[in-house]
């Protein structure tokens, strides 16, 4: 009779091979846990997020070359100081600073120029007064200019491009191979979008609806409905009428 099968007890080796399988396997049981995060960097992934776009208070500047003898602003700064004249009336904020020349050669012209300037700004329907310095200019050979400008909200991007704080491939480190979206990418889409708003406040809510049209609403119930006093009371078809054409086919020639 032959005994019957009895599995082996483990030996002591058994027993140590068993334990250091188990703690290999423990980091790939990690791997699959549907919910582990593991922060890689401290920059955000979204550009929106390194690079936002704020609301700041910034002052808008025109440059007004130094006039000449005449005493006038000729047609190409006359309508730029109209248009920075509206931007002010507009959107501007406190006074109105302009920043004269002083230097070697050029006080005759300075002042005649920032005459021209108050009576273009007075033209323009800007009242009050105008806040008056000066800087100093050093090389007389360098055009000089009036600057003008007044604060007013702007959308900025609260970063500056161009900077790289990492390398993109470095040869030393393991910067770079975390597969990520590089650290300038996306400021000047930033910077472009801040540029183009006109009212910076349109980021931040909607602009408010104008009023229904009454007139032009209760015109086109009343041709949905048609005419109720009428028999039939049908009323217009609001969608569009496509008209066909018919169109001779390529090549047919008739005949003269």
């Amino acid at each position: 009779m032959t005994a019957p099968f009895l599995p082996a007890l483990p030996t002591r080796r058994h027993a140590a091979a068993a334990a250091l399988f188990a703690v290999l396997a423990l980091p790939v049981a990690g791997c699959s846990h549907p919910d582990r995060a593991v922060a890689t960097s401290a920059i955000p992934a979204d550009y929106h997020e390194r690079h936002p776009v704020a609301l700041v208070n910034a002052r808008q500047a025109i440059d007004i070359f130094l006039i000449g003898v005449g005493g006038q602003l000729d047609y190409r700064q006359k309508h730029d100081l109209e248009a920075f004249s509206a931007d002010y009336r507009a959107h501007g904020e406190g006074l109105i600073q302009v920043l004269v020349p002083r230097g070697p050669g050029n006080a005759h012209a300075a002042d005649a120029t920032l005459t021209a300037v108050r009576r273009g700004l007075a033209a323009s329907g800007v009242t009050g007064d105008i806040e008056v310095g000066s800087y100093v200019t050093t090389d007389a050979k360098l055009a000089s200019v009036l600057r003008v400008s007044f604060v007013k909200l702007q959308a900025r991007a609260a970063s500056r491009c161009g900077d790289w704080p990492s390398d993109l491939a470095s040869g030393s480190s393991t910067d770079g191979w975390e597969n990520r979206t590089y650290y300038n990418l996306g400021c000047a889409t930033q910077q472009t979008l801040a540029a183009q708003m006109d009212d910076p406040r349109d980021l931040v809510r909607p602009r408010a609806e104008d009023p229904s049209d009454v007139v032009m609403r209760t015109r086109a119930i009343k041709d949905l409905r048609g005419d109720q006093t009428s028999p039939t009371p049908l009323g217009l078809d609001p969608s569009t009428s496509w008209t066909r054409t018919s169109l001779s086919p390529i090549g047919a020639v008739g005949n003269n």
